[in-house]
């Protein structure tokens, strides 16, 4: 305890530390479910994954799909998110304060979502409105566009952050089933929120921690809820959509 206190006064990686062990524990219970019952599994991806046509009945996916992962033999979709997540998140976490950094996680895991919203209401089909997908990789993004406007206001060399970023980006080229629309969202969206946590010399005079926090996640909350009601309701399938969700 005494050390997770001089953590928490110190802005160390606590939040980070929360992040990865529920990631972590979700996914042990995904591994039981998984090779308990196929049906298990199927139930626990329609109630936690994110699917887009289930938004209205099941509004709980947009935070539950960001800490699940691929279950199975194959360890690197949890083992990559979680090592990115632990090399990159702590210096932010220490930059931002732990409420300002767990602000900036959520709201470009929800941001990420976003992204898949926007993706099935363009491609405007069944299958495009029902694909689930889960994992932190939204949030992450996130955060690595967040490191961008940070290293940016900083005046530090961020081109090597924007190499990493583009071969990032880059993967759903090589490797299938990449959500690839999540991972742009999330980038958005956690430059946007970063730009409004950080602030200028001007608002942090004005606006103080707390005030800069409260207003950022009221303005990104409501712009992706914007955003995800304009996909939903202006689908040529939104009847059908409301009938299942």
């Amino acid at each position: 305890m005494h050390r997770l206190r001089y953590e928490w006064r110190h802005r160390g990686p606590v939040i980070t530390g929360i992040i990865i062990a529920l990631c972590v524990l979700m996914w042990l219970v995904e591994q039981i479910a998984y090779y308990s019952s196929s049906n298990a599994f199927a139930s626990m991806v329609y109630d936690m994954a994110f699917i887009p046509a289930l938004t209205k009945s099941q509004p709980w996916i947009f935070l539950t799909s960001m800490f699940m992962h691929a279950p199975g033999v194959d360890v690197w979709h949890i083992l990559g998110n979680m090592i990115t997540l632990w090399f990159i998140a702590p210096s932010l976490e220490k930059l931002l304060g732990h409420w300002q950094f767990l602000a900036l996680y959520l709201l470009s895991g929800l941001g990420g979502d976003a992204g898949n919203m926007v993706y099935a209401r363009v491609l405007d089909d069944p299958q495009s409105w029902f694909q689930s997908s889960y994992g932190a990789s939204g949030a992450i993004f996130g955060l690595f566009g967040a490191l961008l406007v940070a290293y940016s206001r900083m005046h530090l060399d961020i081109r090597s952050l924007i190499v990493l970023v583009v071969i990032n980006l880059a993967m759903p080229f090589f490797v299938p089933n990449i959500a690839w629309q999540a991972h742009v969202g999330g980038l958005l969206t956690g430059a946007g929120t970063s730009s409004m946590l950080i602030g200028t010399t001007a608002i942090r005079r004005v606006l103080n921690y707390t005030q800069r926090t409260i207003i950022t996640v009221l303005v990104v909350v409501a712009v992706i809820v914007g955003i995800v009601l304009l996909c939903r309701y202006t689908s040529v399938w939104n009847s059908v959509l409301s009938l299942r969700g």
